[in-house]
């Protein structure tokens, strides 16, 4: 696995709807592969752009106008029963409603949506829930993001993003490497779900 640090240029970091394309051409020469990366925006630069905490399965190719890796090192999370880490975590908090009056999506299943938690009390027991069985929660405090608003395929959304900090003891090391590889929650393609673990 890789850890990078990258920067995207003003024309990419101004649409939060663009960074996840924008961060598929570090990776070139797979046209039908699965997303194998997660992503947080660390901070933005001035002029419109942003800096980006990159967790890839393979290096980052630094071959793109506008994406530069700034630095990139690999790392092996090695993971035992009852190591004490600290975590940080951006994340989409979401549950799912059912359409009330019975309509139908396109593929003839009921219709739902996504509905971000509100109260800090529910987005803890998202993140319990999300990390059951990895790791036992022992401390978290939760801080709001702004919102991020986007335009896709004619149709505008929200996210509700929060932040995560605090301390959890590994319970499975194979489930928690899991979660690390393949992110908590949805909205990834907007840099939510990226979990980074610390000692103490």
């Amino acid at each position: 696995m890789f850890l990078s640090k990258v920067e995207l240029a003003p024309r990419w970091g101004r649409n939060p709807y663009q960074w996840h394309r924008a961060l598929w051409l570090l990776f070139p020469g797979r046209p039908n592969a699965e997303r194998d990366f997660l992503f947080r925006v660390e901070g933005n630069v001035p002029g419109g752009g942003a800096v980006v905490l990159l967790q890839s399965v393979g290096a980052p190719v630094a071959a793109a106008e506008g994406v530069r890796v700034l630095a990139s090192k690999s790392f092996e999370p090695m993971f035992t029963p009852g190591l004490v880490l600290r975590f940080h975590l951006v994340a989409n908090p979401v549950k799912t409603i059912r359409d009330a009056q019975g309509r139908l999506d396109r593929h003839g299943a009921p219709k739902a949506c996504r509905v971000p938690l509100i109260r800090e009390e529910q987005q803890q027991e998202w993140l319990q829930r999300k990390l059951m069985g990895a790791a036992q929660l022992e401390q978290v405090e939760v801080a709001p993001r702004q919102p991020l608003y986007f335009r896709r395929e004619g149709t505008a959304g929200k996210i509700v993003p929060v932040a995560f900090d605090g301390v959890l003891v590994v319970r499975d090391p194979q489930q928690l490497r899991a979660l690390l590889l393949g992110g908590l929650g949805p909205a990834k393609s907007f840099g939510c779900g990226l979990l980074s673990l610390a000692r103490g």
